[in-house]
């Protein structure tokens, strides 16, 4: 109750009412100017036609394309107006220009071109995928001489990261998309506090809306009075913007430059099952040391230097990162990806696209949402269809009863063409992770939806041959012992699932 009423009686709250006065404003505006019903039929038609222009001739997702000309020929003039304030995601100047300088900066720091070379030699295949993700992707790098695990449990992880930010000497990066005051973050809040007292560049990004009900506003004052350098990314502000949309929701923890972590776990309790709030929470990452490090470096400035308005010391902070003693000979690339116009290609759907495309045994995959485009569902169908083996597990247990109904209205057409899905029993599993043919492997913050796959700043590591794929595929295999196997008569739709499915399933692209 005290949550509710904190976001009920927030800044957020406020926000939200004012722009949808503004929105509502818009409406009136637009629907008080004819003086006849003539004139506003007539300027109505010539509006959405030309919406509809606009969007036929934009480089993008027809399913975007579909969507956005539901809501122009539904509501002609508000339709479009509402396409054109939020269609494009639209960035300050200042933000703009940083992000070039930044992006400029990264670009080739702290990477090894050898091993790129080497790659190539080793694979042409592999190589082929890894130059099309950085071609997608600028700072990104090809890194050897580095080694990881594969986490399999947010307990695991969380055990593991607190041991590496007490040892911090140099710096510890935190970004995550959820913070929540508990148990977890009261730990680790402690931890960090002790460090930057004892002169360690403690640095915090959260989301302001991923910690609009789990923290306190301005939280990050407290933070910076405590000697933590903390922001909020993408600040809530009563505006009508497509920048609402696009949230942080990585996952980054880099400590000295010498380990970094990702996966799907946000900072909270529910994580780890100190609470439960959709039955068991199953939940994975990634534990990565040597020089693949710096590509998670250089994701987290990039992020925390446009945030908070400054200029970091690239060298400086890539300076201490090492090959490890020992290395597991696998390649990594760790990445980001993003809304247009900051990411001009969807580099995380590439990815899963390059690797189901290529499979030639199996593509196994995690996911807590499966709403997938035409794009996505042909490649997995046809994967199948040529014999590879396709997993998918999903949640048993959902955490939002609609995407539920959006995820299971997935399975008839994959389960025709012979992909073999399973629900996650004992609750709701949050991991994303995608491992194939015994030498490839993709783990980070990234769901099967459109909100990651679109609208959403997120992060991953591809990798080829390295200890970790190995691992995960072994963890995929124990998560199936806990799962159970949906067919044809268990993936039918009651009859209002049915109909929720059909209204939603036009806008889903859009939200």
């Amino acid at each position: 109750m005290r949550r509710i009423c904190r976001v009920l009686f927030s800044r957020y709250a406020i926000s939200a009412v004012l722009i949808l006065v503004e929105v509502v404003l818009f409406g009136l505006l637009i629907f008080s100017m004819p003086k006849s019903i003539y004139a506003f039929i007539a300027v109505s038609a010539v509006v959405a036609v030309l919406a509809l222009v606009n969007l036929i001739n934009k480089d993008t997702n027809p399913e975007y394309k579909i969507s956005w000309a539901v809501v122009i020929l539904t509501v002609p003039c508000f339709g479009a107006l509402l396409y054109l304030l939020f269609y494009k995601r639209v960035i300050s100047k200042r933000e703009a220009k940083m992000l070039r300088e930044v992006i400029s900066k990264l670009m080739g720091e702290g990477d090894a071109d050898e091993d790129f070379v080497t790659l190539s030699e080793d694979s042409a295949l592999a190589a082929g995928k890894a130059r099309a993700l950085v071609l997608d992707y600028p700072i990104a790098g090809v890194y050897r001489s580095s080694q990881s695990s594969y986490i399999s449990s947010g307990e695991e992880y969380f055990e593991r990261l607190i041991s590496d930010i007490e040892g911090a000497e140099k710096y510890i990066f935190l970004e995550y998309f959820i913070i929540d005051e508990g148990e977890v973050w009261s730990k680790i809040h402690g931890i960090l506090k002790k460090k930057a007292e004892e002169g360690v560049d403690v640095r915090v990004l959260y989301d302001d809306i991923g910690c609009m009900k789990t923290l306190p506003a301005r939280y990050e004052l407290t933070l910076r009075r405590e000697g933590i350098a903390a922001y909020r990314f993408a600040r809530v502000n009563p505006r009508v913007s497509s920048v609402h949309h696009n949230r942080d929701h990585r996952k980054i923890c880099v400590v000295d430059g010498r380990v970094a972590y990702t996966g799907g776990v946000n900072i909270a309790d529910e994580y780890v099952n100190k609470i439960t709030r959709f039955g068991h929470w199953k939940d994975g990452g990634i534990r990565i040391e040597g020089l693949a490090v710096a590509g998670f470096v250089k994701l987290f400035l990039s992020s925390y230097d446009v945030t908070a308005g400054v200029e970091s010391d690239y060298a400086e902070m890539l300076s201490s990162v090492k090959a490890p003693d020992n290395s597991d000979g696998g390649y990594y690339i760790p990445f980001g990806s993003g809304p247009a116009p900051i990411y001009k290609r969807p580099v995380g759907k590439n990815v899963f696209l390059n690797i189901i495309n290529q499979a030639e045994r199996y593509v196994y995959i995690t996911t807590p949402y499966l709403i997938i485009d035409y794009d996505l569902t042909e490649a997995l169908r046809n994967a199948a269809l040529r014999g590879v083996d396709v997993r998918i597990v999903t949640p048993g247990v959902a955490d939002k009863r609609g995407v539920k109904v959006m995820t299971k209205s997935a399975y008839p057409y994959l389960l025709e063409a012979g992909v073999k899905i399973f629900e996650y029993t004992p609750g709701f599993i949050h991991e994303k992770l995608m491992v194939s043919d015994g030498i490839y492997a993709v783990i980070g913050t990234i769901n099967l939806d459109f909100r990651s796959l679109v609208h959403h700043y997120e992060c991953a590591v591809w990798m080829y041959r390295t200890s970790a794929v190995a691992e995960a595929y072994d963890g995929f295999i124990k998560t199936l012992e806990s799962c159970t196997e949906i067919d044809r008569e268990k993936a039918k739709l009651t009859p209002l699932e049915w109909m929720y499915r059909n209204g939603i399933r036009l806008f889903a692209p859009l939200l």
